[in-house]
């Protein structure tokens, strides 16, 4: 743990013992961990990144070298060590502005490796090399196996590259190793001699290796490409030799990588159609290989062996006599880990000259041909694993085991494995042979393409499997991880595993993750996993076999439902190609997966014939962006992520073009549809390279205003998350009043400052006033004991069926003698029942509103000794229980009285935290009770009886009138937040009963002041998912755009757009100055339900027309002399707009077509109005002002003075109101104090008929549910739920 209280990785400490040694290899990670340093993270966006050939070298020997390796054959001399080195790069033109690079001088001298190491030291731009490639011992892993001459031709053969620095940014290659005849040619002219016999009579051949570098891993697509190249180059001279390599690297540097999502790209190359599958989402993985692989060198269980050491980051040491294999096999394994990521070292392959890495005192994953496990083997504390043989093993000085996995995990992911069907040629028996090279290799990329896609969702269900429960023990707010918990919660046989994988990399970044709240794979399948759970076994909670505190737990997972429910669905594989379009298979066993649409294609152009040429590749990206547009038109209005992700594509060709104020646009409009493709750091990169004169014409186009806006300043808000990471540990010292507060509330046990301070006035000692560790420790251990004691009594389905739904079993007796017969007590936050302890039976003795009386009594009669007794009086009962505690008497007399105020204030406020609050202080009051070794008395425990203590003090009085109308109140925040308050509600009406409807049932969505968005559902009051992030200022405004979207106007002025599909904000709007203020939805005549337009305004008076399907501004109009516009509605093809203190009238167009509060007073300046509504039944416009507290009700057709003048109670403040029926609802609150009011006018009469006391702060925000309910929201981040007359 580091000084300020976060955790230090193994992957750190070990990074600082690392350059301290190992000779050779500590220069390799040296000059690692000097290139990482150019980046951060990866966060170096450069347009080069998009591409998908990075770089191209040609290694091998130069000509001096290889004259005298000739020389040595020719007398008979054992073979030299000789280096290999790079003999000419080829990058792209992007990755420097200095044109010639060293591919322009290869017919000259070529430079040593030498001589290449050190013009590495100069600025990389000075060989155009890109600056996050080090090229130091690339050579080597071309040739891992040395370099040597052949005496006869060999095959050619490919092998896979993984370059990675120390921050785990990662770079792929691909080699081709090929064979050239030597002659006389290839060698040095000036070390010839007339005397010795010719190169060419010795028939000798030397390799060369053609290494092709990327950021994506795509190795299929790179080994088709060179397989294309060998054809080429099999038999030409010297000279076409190095003109065909760089006509082939140029030509891929044409080639974009597409983004995520479902658009496919494919171009042709020589003979070959070559198609680059996407990645499924930004959190996925690009899978370009056969993930199978790895079960044809393994059984399942060596699998999971395997697995278990690289999630344990052990030395890991793959070995196999096939050189391609360790790459691809390790590539599978990484692959496994989604989402966790591996950041150590990772070299799949070492040349002969770096097994000495080995020898690093860091965590690694590399691997090395099987002729050097000998070598390999002295080294200690390594596992190895053998892919030629499928087995792993273990260095000899120290024996390792590997530690198993929990047995349910382990049994599904095996259970999962036997239905894959790895061989492709069983898989398509039954189909017709193909007639060509395209058809075979389509089916052949199919079927990878959909067994891929089944073996990554068997190991994120496994991964999820194993971290399924870290998300209960954490505390968000302290941002503690207690592990202790976490560690007791696991099965005895697989806590090893655990202790060992808690220390890991992985698990620090996974943890990182969750403490931020990030939505990613891992969150996604959590939440899926909940409705299979659900669907698979509806009956285990109806019944509630499950452990009684985990009942509503299992409610709120059980009851999210609506919208996700209906996008969650099993979809079985395809089982025919469709050409050029296949479809993402999306069912895996064991847990259910997201629909994924269906792949289209995009071709790219044919390449030119002179890639050298800049009017050729002018020519090039000019038909690209043809060919993009023409696919755009085709699919325009279909589907809005795949305009994304054409747009994306188009601004990369036309910055290949060199328009960048297109570009910019493209970048622009992609934002407005798919905020998580926006180019952030490329589109930065572009306008710090314009000329002053370019730059001048961004700012210049009027389109570009709002780009500028967001990128110069705060696009999307992007925040760095917060990194720390606290360790609970038990104290050691005494604790002071901070120490104890920060401590007991990181583990959960109290959640308020009132119970701390006084939990720590009952345990603190001597005149100090502190807690000592001893007692704090032993507090924590009987919580605990408690909490496990309740979690392990298992109900039976006949006594768990009479329990509610929202149930929790708060604490639990020893078993004692009633008047009802022996069992134990059970208190839940509804009932006092008896637990039998012969049969599985439940005996209801109170529900805990009719408890009347709880006294100490005398012993029952028969027995032989007085034993402390409790009596309990039933409202409606004549008979009085009896229950003999002995000395938990008066503990259960405190605990009663505790349960009992709990019910009583939720019943009358209508707020079920009063409920959660005593269960908390209940368990609270038990632990203590068992804490120290001398009881604590009735007073003493009864000081942590918060509520039983309100209720004696002074009882709440709720008047008549607000207890009838109050119905439910939602707490928006938990005990790891703040409250915040509520900005705007919005209520989407749906279906309450699914099974009579494939509706979604209906929806709250609250807006924040801190940009966070709660979806609850309406049916059962349960939020669906995890808060949805639209920026980080205040929502003003918010409208249901059709049935798939909401929309969100920010104080950042942007206007953000939810999904209701996937509850993700992806989108945005960029047009407004100012803060959006208001928005209007219009569905427009003689359309079928999706033709629509927005309005949209803000507060320096701009209005802006939304075109909601093509994301588009239609038109723009200012409003004259018109400043905190807040307000705008339609009524009468008219627009209504209401600023702070006049109201106008405006056409379509904006022109001023009348003002309605002239006449309001001689004195605007004395005016607020906060907020108007049009009734359109009665031709009626309500206005509130705020300052002077009244509603003014003008006519339409005689808007030269107010027709009624309702007055508020001159001590409110009014702020918000609605109309429902036949009332106009106005919320706010009292000028003292923070108490909310509500006040009910009848719009008929115009008189104010109810004020109802809000159990909450200021009423900030108000809706109607149908007419039949009004939610409002306040400013201390509550949800009240009121009938409507």
């Amino acid at each position: 743990m580091l000084p300020d209280g976060t955790l230090c990785s193994n992957r750190d400490k070990a990074l600082v013992r690392l350059l301290s040694g190992c000779g050779a290899a500590a220069q390799i990670f040296r000059r690692m961990s000097e290139a990482s340093r150019l980046v951060v993270g990866d966060s170096g966006v450069q347009l080069q990144s998009h591409q998908l050939l990075e770089m191209c070298l040609v290694v091998g020997v130069p000509p001096k070298v290889l004259w005298h390796m000739v020389q040595d054959v020719r007398h008979g001399s054992g073979p030299s060590d000789v280096c290999p080195e790079v003999l000419s790069i080829h990058a792209s033109s992007f990755a420097s502005t200095h044109t010639p690079t060293l591919a322009e001088d290869t017919m000259g001298p070529t430079p040593t490796s030498e001589q290449l190491v050190n013009m590495m030291q100069l600025p990389k731009e000075h060989l155009g090399i890109p600056g996050r490639t080090d090229l130091c011992g690339l050579p080597e892993l071309c040739f891992p196996d040395g370099f040597e001459l052949a005496a006869e031709a060999k095959a050619d053969s490919f092998h896979f590259l993984v370059l990675t620095d120390v921050l785990g940014n990662r770079q792929q290659g691909v080699v081709l190793r090929m064979y050239r005849e030597i002659r006389d040619s290839d060698l040095c002219p000036t070390e010839s001699s007339d005397s010795e016999p010719a190169a060419e009579a010795l028939h000798l051949w030397a390799p060369y290796g053609i290494c092709v570098i990327t950021r994506f891993p795509y190795y299929t697509v790179l080994k088709d490409c060179l397989s294309c190249l060998l054809s080429e180059l099999t038999s030409c001279s010297e000279t076409d030799f190095e003109k065909k390599v760089k006509g082939f690297a140029e030509r891929l540097f044409l080639v974009p990588c597409p983004p995520p999502g479902s658009l496919q790209l494919c171009f042709e190359l020589g003979p070959l159609n070559i198609v680059l599958t996407p990645p499924e989402d930004v959190d996925s993985p690009i899978l370009d290989i056969g993930l199978h692989l790895p079960f044809l060198c393994f059984t399942p269980t060596t699998i999971l062996q395997i697995l278990t050491n690289i999630l344990m980051e052990r030395r890991l040491v793959f070995l196999s006599c096939n050189c391609p294999l360790l790459t691809l096999v390790a590539e599978c394994f990484v692959n496994f880990l989604h989402p966790l990521r591996w950041r150590h070292p990772y070299i799949p392959v070492l040349g002969s000259r770096m097994l000495d890495l080995v020898m690093a005192p860091t965590v690694f994953l590399m691997g090395c041909h099987s002729r050097h496990l000998d070598t390999i083997s002295e080294v200690d504390e390594l596992v190895l694993v053998d892919i030629d043989h499928g087995r792993v093993m273990t260095t000899q000085f120290k024996e390792m085991e590997t530690p198993p996995l929990p047995s349910a995990a382990v049994v599904e992911f095996l259970t999962s494995v036997q239905q894959l069907q790895m061989n492709s040629e069983l898989a398509l028996a039954h189909r017709s042979s193909c007639t060509s090279l395209a058809s075979a290799r389509e089916r052949e990329q199919l079927h990878r393409h959909q067994l891929n896609q089944q073996i990554h969702h068997i190991f994120l269900q496994l991964i999820g499997n194993l971290l399924r429960d870290v998300s209960k023990h954490l505390n968000l707010k302290h941002r503690v991880f207690i592990k202790k918990e976490f560690l007791d919660s696991r099965q005895p046989a697989a806590q090893p595993f655990y202790v060992s994988f808690l220390k890991t990399d992985l698990f620090h970044c996974f943890l990182k993750a969750r403490l931020n709240q990030r939505v990613d794979s891992f969150s996604r399948w959590e939440l899926i996993a909940r409705f299979e759970s659900a669907r698979v076994n509806p009956e285990a909670s109806s019944t509630r076999s499950t452990t009684l505190t985990s009942n509503s737990v299992m409610k709120g997972q059980n009851q999210l439902q609506g919208s996700v429910l209906k996008r969650v669905q099993d979809t079985s594989l395809p089982e025919s190609p469709t050409p050029q379009n296949h479809s993402k298979p999306s069912q895996t066993s064991g847990a259910m997966v997201k629909d994924v649409p269906l792949l289209r294609t995009l071709p790219l152009p044919c390449f030119p014939h002179d890639p050298w040429d800049p009017h050729n590749v002018l020519l090039y990206y000019s038909e690209l962006v043809r060919q993009v547009s023409r696919f755009m038109e085709q699919t325009a209005g279909e589907d809005s992520e795949m305009m994304a992700v054409c747009l994306f594509l188009r601004g990369l060709a036309r910055l290949g073009q060199g328009h960048f104020l297109q570009a910019l646009l493209d970048f622009q409009n992609l934002e407005k549809i798919n905020m998580n493709l926006f180019p952030l750091e490329l589109v930065k990169q572009i306008l710090e390279s314009l000329s002053p004169q370019q730059l001048q014409g961004v700012q210049e186009t009027e389109e570009l205003k709002g780009l500028l806006h967001g990128i110069m300043e705060t696009h999307w808000d992007r925040v760095r998350p917060e990194e720390t990471i606290k360790d609970f540990e038990l104290p050691r010292q005494p604790l002071n009043r901070q120490e104890f507060s920060m401590h007991i509330q990181a583990i959960g046990v109290v959640g308020n400052t009132r119970n701390t301070d006084c939990l720590f006035d009952i345990l603190a000692e001597g005149q100090q006033k502190v807690v000592q560790s001893k007692t704090f420790n032993e507090l924590y251990s009987h919580w605990r004991k408690m909490r496990s004691e309740v979690d392990s009594i298992m109900l039976a389905p006949e006594v768990a069926k009479n329990l509610l739904d929202d149930e929790q079993v708060s604490v639990v007796s020893n078993p004692v003698k009633t008047s009802c017969g022996l069992g134990r007590l059970a208190l839940s936050q509804k009932r006092l029942f008896l637990l039998s302890e012969a049969h599985p039976y439940c005996r209801d003795i109170a529900l805990l509103r009719d408890i009347e009386e709880v006294e100490p009594g005398v012993p029952t009669s028969g027995l032989p000794r007085k034993v402390p007794s409790l009596k309990i009086k039933v409202r409606g009962r004549k008979e009085v229980f009896t229950a003999n505690l002995r000395s938990d008497r008066d503990l259960w007399a405190v605990i009663l009285q505790e349960g009992w105020a709990g019910k009583v204030l939720s019943e009358r406020h209508k707020d079920p935290q009063y409920d959660q609050q005593a269960h908390s202080n209940i368990q609270l009051i038990h632990a203590v009770a068992k804490c120290g070794s001398h009881p604590r008395t009735t007073h003493v425990l009864s000081q942590l009886a918060q509520l039983d203590r309100t209720i004696q003090e002074v009882l709440p009085v709720v008047p008549q009138m607000t207890s009838d109308a109050l119905k439910h109140t939602l707490h928006l925040s938990d005990s790891h937040f703040k409250p915040c308050p509520v900005s705007v509600l919005l209520y989407i009406p749906g279906s309450l009963d699914p099974c009579e409807s494939t509706d979604s049932p209906p929806k709250l969505w609250c807006a924040l002041c801190d940009g966070r968005v709660l979806v609850y559902d309406a049916a059962s009051w349960m939020m669906e998912q995890t808060p949805i992030s639209a920026g980080r200022s205040r929502l003003n405004c918010m409208i249901g755009v059709g049935r798939d979207q909401v929309w969100l106007g920010s104080e950042d002025s942007f206007i953000y757009i939810i999904s209701t599909q996937d509850l993700c904000c992806r989108r945005r709007l960029l047009a407004h100055r100012n803060q959006v203020s208001a928005m209007v939805y219009e569905a427009l005549p003689g359309g079928e339900g999706n033709i629509c337009q927005v309005y949209s305004c803000s507060l320096d008076g701009t209005v802006v027309l939304w075109d909601p399907v093509s994301m588009e501004m239609k038109s723009q109009f200012q409003l004259q002399s018109c400043w905190q516009l807040r307000a705008i509605a339609l009524h009468h093809d008219h627009l209504w707009c209401c600023a702070e203190n006049i109201v106008l009238t405006v056409s379509r167009n904006g022109n001023q077509l009348q003002s309605v509060t002239q006449t309001l007073s001689p004195d605007p300046g004395s005016i607020s109005l906060s907020c108007f509504i049009i009734l359109p039944q009665r031709d009626e416009v309500w206005m509130l002002c705020t300052k002077t507290s009244r509603m003014y009700v003008w006519r339409m057709d005689r808007v030269t003075s107010p027709d009624k003048v309702i007055s508020i109670p001159d001590s409110s403040e009014a702020v918000c109101m609605i109309h429902v029926k036949k009332e106009v609802w106005v919320g706010g609150g009292t000028l003292h104090g923070n108490k909310g009011r509500i006040y009910i006018i009848n719009a008929e009469s115009y008189r104010l008929e109810k004020e109802l006391e809000a159990p909450c702060g200021h009423i900030k925000a108000l809706c109607s549910a149908e007419d039949r309910y009004v939610l409002s929201g306040s400013e201390d981040g509550k949800a009240i739920i009121w009938k409507v007359d």
